[in-house]
């Protein structure tokens, strides 16, 4: 088992991930997910090789704060022993295939052996994550943090109609202008270390977005917020002038930023938004630091059936969606020329290149695409498709390895 480790691993997680959605809506806790499953994994196989007494059964370190993170994000406690009875079974169904091929009286006291060791360690750590569960749950919903998610969650969805109240117990003016934004952190650092990292950013986006007052701040998790900053009318979003404060400061964060809305109806609108922007952020293989709607919002509205698009890409770009150096640049340059209304000199100012070589790019960029620039709708199609690409890249391209030398799939 452990010489196949990585292959049981990746069969174990898609097992689990497959019957419980819950645990898999999020991809920013895929790793953490990954780590608890490894370290669980590991551990089990060594508690069935010792004599160690159940007693000194120890949930491994990142199961306990995969569990915890899970309490912040008021994931059922159910899912999460449900998703450990899965893993049980599914280890136990490969650990006796193997014990199998021993034969005879080996195979019998080998395959007795696991049923009760595996049996001991998942009785153990389950209840270990369910209490560090419940203790993160308590302590994490009577907190003020999390007192302000309850409002914040009513407005949201509509259920509270006294809104004087809410601004009071917010400390927010509901009624204004706002700007939303989701920003999270790698989750290998510390918890202070964190928050004040999240304090940082806070003052940054306030003096960016000229807001008035303190932004309204609620925890998604330790390492994800949500914030709401009251701003001034039609304030727009510079995103050029965001990343750059946010590099000069040296933020190790990711901002999906909503944009601008006004009112109760645009408190709610913005942060939809920001939501959808997140959403394509962790999809995409870059790792942007700043993403706004204004920059994909017609993209928002395709990725619900990241299949589809995948396929809608292909159908559109040809051999142009293959995966790779050359076709990434051949992309960017033919989606650079046509978002300046198709001017060579001004793509190649923008692209920093000379105009010829844009030409160049350009041609052969239609030719992999098997496209020419004749009707608007092969336009716009062939654009969107770009647009899928430049902001997700792998998750809707072709693998290189999907296309022969001779150019055949």
């Amino acid at each position: 088992m452990l010489r196949n480790r990585d292959d049981l691993l990746a069969d174990l997680s898609a097992a689990i991930r497959s019957r419980v959605g819950s645990l898999d809506l999020d991809p920013r806790l895929r790793e953490q997910f990954e780590a608890g499953t490894a370290d669980n994994f590991l551990a089990v196989l060594d508690y069935a090789r010792n004599d160690a007494g159940a007693d000194q059964v120890r949930a491994p370190e990142r199961a306990l704060v995969y569990a915890r993170t899970l309490a912040q994000r008021d994931v059922p406690a159910s899912a999460l022993i449900r998703a450990y009875r899965i893993g049980h079974a599914v280890f136990l169904d490969t650990a006796m295939r193997y014990a199998a091929e021993f034969g005879g009286v080996t195979s019998s006291a080998a395959i007795i052996r696991l049923v009760n060791r595996a049996g001991e360690y998942v009785d153990q750590v389950c209840e270990q994550v369910g209490i560090a569960y419940e203790q993160e749950r308590d302590r994490w919903v009577g907190s003020r943090g999390g007192l302000r998610r309850e409002w914040v969650a009513r407005v949201l969805d509509g259920s509270i109609t006294d809104i004087a109240r809410a601004e009071r117990m917010l400390g927010y003016p509901l009624r204004g202008s706002h700007i939303a934004v989701n920003a999270w952190l790698d989750t290998g650092r510390s918890v202070p270390d964190a928050v004040d990292i999240v304090d940082r950013v806070q003052h940054t986006l306030a003096a960016v977005f000229g807001a008035r007052g303190r932004p309204l701040l609620v925890p998604v998790d330790e390492y994800e917020v949500r914030l709401w900053l009251a701003v001034p009318h039609n304030t727009a979003v510079e995103v050029d002038t965001l990343d750059r404060e946010i590099s000069e400061r040296a933020l190790p964060v990711r901002l999906a930023v909503g944009g601008y809305a006004a009112g109760v109806e645009g408190f709610r609108r913005t942060a939809r938004r920001a939501d959808r922007v997140r959403a394509i952020a962790l999809l995409g293989d870059t790792a942007r630091r700043v993403v706004s709607y204004e920059q994909v919002a017609a993209l928002t509205l395709m990725t619900a059936d990241i299949d589809a698009l995948a396929e809608f890409v292909t159908e559109e770009l040809g051999e142009l969606a293959v995966n790779g150096p050359r076709t990434g640049w051949l992309r960017e340059t033919l989606l650079v020329f046509l978002s300046v209304n198709r001017s060579y000199t001004a793509a190649a100012a923008r692209l920093a290149v000379h105009r010829n070589t844009v030409q160049y790019r350009v041609q052969q960029a239609l030719d992999l695409a098997g496209r020419g620039l004749g009707e608007h709708d092969d336009i716009l199609h062939l654009q969107a498709a770009l647009e899928a690409a430049h902001w997700i890249g792998a998750p809707v391209l072709r693998p290189a390895a999907d296309v022969s030398a001779d150019g055949r799939h």
